[in-house]
């Protein structure tokens, strides 16, 4: 058995206190059969659980990327979608996609810095979710259901430096140079993000005035990536 305390010496204390927050443990069909902390949700071999991810675009239809902080114990500075991250068990959030906007509004506040009067929950536009599994390194690991959002807003970004690292706004064509020099090996981008990118941000990006032509109640399973 794995001692998580070992296992998370020397890692950021702000980080390691998250670790303990529990998230919610899934089958493959997205059934909720219980829940169980971040850190044993990631380490080893994992344990499926709820994720979500946000697609922000301001009203120039340009899309909000950030760089993750060094600090961060799974996939550190690594490029990533605008906000992704956990529902957690508790505070209503274990409730299928309302719950994870609910999660998504907490996170888009405690990492990038938006006033949490400035989106409403309905703001979130539900698109679709995925299944996925991929390693970060041989000690941590992702195995996730993500439910994929987007919004469309002009929002002021105030990056929590613990969280981030970094942040843009990119173009169709930036973000397809960002992915061609991961290709390169000369920076790195998180699995989740690759994933919706090949297989969802296009069609996103092209149906911006009217989402809900590509909303689906699927779950997509993507297996293993890097």
């Amino acid at each position: 058995m794995l001692d998580t305390e070992v296992e998370l010496q020397g890692y950021d204390k702000e980080q390691i206190d998250m670790m303990d927050e529990n998230c919610i443990i899934v089958d493959n069909e997205d059934n909720i059969i219980g829940k169980d902390s971040k850190v044993n949700c990631h380490l080893g071999d994992g344990k499926l659980h709820r994720a979500f991810s946000v697609l922000l675009f301001n009203s120039e239809d340009k899309l909000l990327i950030q760089k993750r902080a060094s600090e961060k114990i799974t996939f550190p500075s690594i490029w990533a979608n605008s906000c992704c991250s956990h529902p957690l068990y508790s505070d209503g959030e274990e409730d299928g996609i309302i719950g994870a906007k609910k999660a998504a509004k907490r996170k888009l506040s405690q990492e990038l810095g938006i006033n949490s009067h400035a989106i409403e929950l309905n703001d979130l536009q539900y698109i679709t979710k995925m299944h996925y599994r991929s390693r970060a390194d041989e000690k941590w690991i992702e195995h996730e259901v993500d439910y994929i959002f987007v919004i469309r807003c002009d929002v002021e970004v105030n990056p929590n430096p613990n969280e981030i690292e970094q942040t843009k706004y990119v173009e169709q064509n930036e973000l397809q140079l960002l992915f061609d020099a991961a290709n390169n090996d000369s920076l790195k981008i998180g699995p989740w993000f690759r994933l919706i990118k090949e297989n969802f941000l296009s069609d996103i990006w092209d149906s911006l005035s009217n989402l809900n032509e590509i909303t689906d109640d699927k779950l997509h399973y993507m297996g293993d990536c890097e």
